[in-house]
């Protein structure tokens, strides 16, 4: 069957939202930049057809790469040089390029492809020396620069204190089981990626480190080992100092803060307790949204809506292609039209998340 286009999707959107009282008119204004919304990943190591669609006819905001898309250092540089171009070309704005660099085994640019090793988030803990980690950023951040890559999803901020963890303490990427010692060695790693030119994302919101499972397989509880004051902690003191260029939201769930949904679609995590109670007034990205415990449990359309209703801004696909070989990038776009023509995601939402695109963006490093 052929896809419908994004052209008949808004006729459809306009009619809708004249049946349902949205304004029409405030829905077409919004069409253009809904792309922008997406941090998406794909496959390939050059700018192919179905990169350049994703550029020039979804317009994402930014890609996310991965090491299926690394082959060596001069490869990367100019598939980033070539993405910037294209995105430059077809939109006019500059195209947010992040990657997971945290160092240890979380790390794209990695030994395989070409670079040294760099160390983990827990060896710099142990190190326990706050000028080691702020080097040890600088020296990614240079690698990530001269690869023409901005934004890293890093550092990790969830506090280590469960020592079953499977997805952070144990994959060695929280700094420490003390709160303040994550916050002290976040600090340091953020400054050295600022010294290169490089954005950051505090990660993962409102904190991962106390589960007993991880939510790239499934369903993640943790109401029973969550501790507000102990995970918060390194948000309060980096968003008060400034150093919170990004929050990357958690696809845990915890009745305390919402008896119905996950961090990445609860709007009273989100907008309740990141931007009003912590003050953040910057970027939210959420974690994967392709991840099984919001794709399973929700649909990637569906939890698209929710988590731009909730107060994240950025949608996190790292996997352009669905199984039945459609683009989850236009999938998602197709879902938030509905949910705005229908009035179930208010036009001020969405705009409020393409002007906190923008401000990332305008941060960026010449």
């Amino acid at each position: 069957m052929r896809r419908r286009t994004a052209a008949s999707l808004l006729v459809l959107a306009l009619a809708a939202g004249c049946r349902t009282g949205v304004d029409p008119a405030r829905l077409a204004a919004l069409e253009p930049d809904l792309g922008q919304l997406l941090l998406v990943g794909f496959h390939g190591t050059e700018l192919d057809a179905p990169v350049d669609r994703l550029l020039c006819e979804v317009r994402v905001g930014g890609v996310v790469l991965f090491a299926r898309n690394i082959v060596d250092p001069g490869q990367l540089a100019r598939l980033t040089r070539a993405l910037a171009e294209r995105a430059r070309a077809c939109t006019g704005r500059r195209l947010l390029i992040a990657v997971d660099a945290e160092g240890g085994r979380v790390m794209r640019l990695a030994p395989g492809a070409g670079w040294a090793a760099t160390l983990s988030a827990q060896e710099l803990g142990d190190a326990n020396d706050f000028t080691l980690t702020e080097l040890e950023a600088r020296r990614i951040g240079r690698r990530l620069r001269e690869a023409g890559i901005d934004w890293n999803l890093a550092p990790v901020v969830d506090v280590g204190y469960n020592p079953a963890n499977p997805v952070i303490v144990g994959t060695a990427r929280a700094f420490s089981a003390n709160p303040w010692l994550v916050a002290e060695h976040a600090r340091a790693f953020v400054r050295g990626m600022h010294a290169e030119g490089v954005l950051t994302a505090l990660k993962h919101f409102p904190g991962h480190g106390s589960s007993y499972a991880d939510s790239h397989e499934g369903f993640v509880d943790v109401t029973d080992t969550a501790s507000a004051e102990v995970e918060l902690a390194p948000y309060r003191m980096l968003i008060a100092e400034g150093l919170a260029d990004a929050v990357m939201t958690a696809h845990v769930w915890n009745r305390r803060l919402d008896p119905e949904r996950p961090a990445t679609l609860s709007r009273a995590t989100v907008a309740g307790l990141l931007r009003g109670v912590l003050g953040f007034d910057g970027p939210v990205v959420s974690d994967d949204l392709r991840m099984a415990a919001i794709e399973q449990r929700y649909g990637l359309g569906a939890a698209a809506a929710l988590a731009l209703d909730a107060g994240v801004d950025l949608l996190l696909i790292a996997d352009d292609r669905l199984p039945d070989g459609g683009s989850a990038p236009e999938a998602t776009l197709a879902a938030l039209r509905r949910a705005l023509a229908r009035g179930r995601l208010d036009p001020a939402r969405v705009a409020a998340a393409l002007a906190h695109v923008d401000a990332l963006r305008a941060r960026l490093a010449p």
